[in-house]
């Protein structure tokens, strides 16, 4: 099981897959079976929709 939440590197985000057992370390876990990212100019969404429920992660870009 992993724990996601805005604070996990982008590239442990993107590195997730349906089928990856996730929690968001309170109260929603489950397997997930879809991913759906959006992209802005400000952050990256994550939608990982689980068997009964879904976990948002919202990453802001870090701008240089």
């Amino acid at each position: 099981m992993i724990t996601i939440n805005d604070k996990l590197p982008t590239s442990t985000l993107l590195d997730l897959k349906v089928g990856d057992e996730i929690t968001n370390g309170n109260d929603q876990s489950g397997k997930i079976k879809n991913i759906e990212i959006s992209e802005t100019d400000e952050f990256l969404l994550f939608l990982f929709q689980l068997e009964n429920n879904k976990i948002i992660i919202r990453k802001l870009k870090q701008v240089c």
